[in-house]
């Protein structure tokens, strides 16, 4: 992932986890706020009762840029 100021960059690869951990096609995210409003969005999905849901929480959040 790129980031510069408020501007990011997705790896294909980034694209291709995303979409895999989301369900989601993430191929339009330019921003950082565009990608903390998808990453948020999805993680509901995971709610982090089970260890798996644990990871995949962990795994979406590596996504948001620090």
């Amino acid at each position: 992932m790129i980031v510069s100021a408020d501007q990011v960059r997705l790896s294909a690869e980034e694209r291709r986890q995303l979409a895999g951990l989301s369900g989601s096609d993430p191929s339009r995210i330019r921003t950082r706020r565009q990608l903390e409003l998808f990453v948020c969005a999805h993680l509901v999905n995971y709610p982090g009762r089970t260890p798996e849901e644990r990871l995949l929480r962990k795994l979406l959040e590596s996504f948001l840029p620090g």
